[in-house]
């Protein structure tokens, strides 16, 4: 059976201020097999590592991420602890590259964005050596088949938060290997139909570990959670059944 591999969701996210360093860093010591994290850009197109469109909810600023240059942003601290800022794509590349950890890059692009992705993105995964174990995912299917375009050989899996009619023939036109589902929209013969062509499934975010014993269960290429510390523990007590 394949171990399911256990992703910190925007690092260690349910202890630590979600995608920060000390997030990213805090899930590296507790043992994960992955991170998760959020990138998009700003006004003056540099890749950074933020969930939300607006700074508004992580930090002590209002505005959209993408009308503040990184200057600016990096002025911003978070509300949770002030000695937080928004980190880099690349800041965290440079740190990430030594720690043999798989890597899950969510593009949140916007429509203007699209055509940075190839040319802001993909080089910053060459440039470190990290394309091998990096996963590309994104709600815009269009960013992800564009980056496929570019980059075949990088895993890609689209993010769904709802059922799909006929997934597998969408995820075939798309050209992507994976799909990455909220946990409460696929059922169990429906993974293994997808599991049977060979795609990747992992869901989000599950931090129960009741839902940790039931993908484990099913096989899942991985999941994502806020909590990877608790899925470490689950999946040990697991292997053991």
């Amino acid at each position: 059976m394949v171990q399911t591999k256990i992703f910190a969701h925007r690092g260690f996210s349910g202890n630590y201020p979600e995608n920060t360093m000390t997030a990213f860093k805090e899930a590296v010591k507790a043992g994960t097999d992955g991170i998760e994290l959020d990138v998009q850009f700003t006004q003056d197109h540099v890749p950074v590592i933020i969930h939300d469109r607006t700074v508004n909810r992580m930090t002590d600023g209002k505005g959209f991420v993408c009308d503040f240059s990184l200057a600016e942003l990096q002025k911003l601290r978070m509300k949770e602890d002030s000695s937080e800022r928004i980190p880099t794509f690349e800041e965290f590349l440079h740190w990430v590259e030594p720690h043999s950890v798989y890597l899950n890059v969510e593009l949140k692009t916007e429509l203007k964005d699209r055509g940075e992705i190839p040319q802001l993105i993909l080089p910053l995964l060459a440039k470190y050596g990290v394309e091998e174990r990096t996963i590309l995912s994104s709600f815009d299917h269009k960013a992800l088949h564009a980056a496929k375009q570019k980059k075949p050989h990088i895993e890609s899996a689209a993010l769904i938060h709802q059922a799909m009619m006929n997934p597998s023939e969408y995820l075939e036109t798309l050209g992507v290997e994976g799909i990455h589902f909220k946990a409460s929209t696929l059922l169990m013969d429906e993974v293994a139909e997808l599991q049977e062509k060979g795609y990747h499934l992992r869901p989000y975010t599950v931090n129960t570990v009741d839902q940790m014993n039931q993908f484990f269960t099913w096989g899942c290429e991985g999941i994502f959670t806020d909590y990877p510390d608790l899925a470490l523990a689950v999946r040990k007590e697991f292997k053991r059944l």
